[in-house]
């Protein structure tokens, strides 16, 4: 039996994450690390997978590579930063899941901890960072670098010589030209289309896309 060990729960993302991790690794089974109290109980209404949520407090043994199995930015950077100053689960334990189906050029740079779905492209000399999330049909130009903990959501497509900060969200279907940069902790709403730079801590839409408030 082929057992996955996933910190954190989710309702929904959970169930993607084992998909992915059953056709990549021949995954069997899933055992489910929360670090609170309120548990997300994986939603799998067609077919459930075999999964175990452990005990708060119980972590994987040493040997045992890990995956965070929560989205968005916050909350992966809260549970890498709670398991590894609790129990020294650094990046070098992360695996990566990248689908089979994805396109990452040689001469990109994917770090540990990143999640990359079916039929997303990376091209030439990108950096994805720790933790970062791809969703399924995004497309990354070359040249982009993407911070550590972003969600880049399903559809969007990024042109070159982008750079995002950490811990952003870009909604489904975005699209962003060259040359520009966003700062981190920002929020791009779906389907907006990215034509001047965006300064960190933001929340923008739109077409073009404009700051609309302070992303606090």
């Amino acid at each position: 039996m082929k057992k996955m060990h996933l910190l954190g729960t989710s309702k929904e993302a959970v169930a993607i994450t084992f998909d992915i991790m059953k056709e990549i690794f021949g995954a069997t089974q899933y055992l489910l690390y929360p670090n609170m109290e309120e548990l997300s109980i994986p939603l799998m209404p067609i077919k459930t997978l075999d999964y175990k949520i452990m005990p708060v407090g119980t972590v994987p043994k040493s040997s045992q590579k890990v995956f965070i199995a929560t989205p968005g930015p916050k909350n992966k950077a809260a549970i890498f930063n709670d398991f590894y100053q609790k129990h020294s689960i650094d990046k070098n334990r992360y695996l990566q899941v990248i689908h089979p189906s994805a396109y990452i050029a040689t001469s990109s740079l994917i770090e540990k901890g990143v999640l990359v779905e079916p039929h997303v492209v990376i091209s030439s000399q990108s950096r994805i960072g720790f933790g970062v999330f791809i969703k399924r049909g995004s497309l990354i130009g070359h040249h982009n670098v993407i911070g550590a903990f972003t969600d880049i959501n399903p559809g969007v497509v990024l042109s070159g010589n982008i750079t995002i900060g950490e811990e952003c969200v870009i909604g489904s279907g975005a699209v962003v030209k060259d040359n520009i940069s966003i700062g981190a902790n920002t929020i791009i709403g779906i389907g907006s289309v990215v034509t001047k730079d965006i300064p960190a801590n933001s929340v923008a839409f739109g077409n073009p896309c404009k700051v609309a408030r302070e992303n606090i």
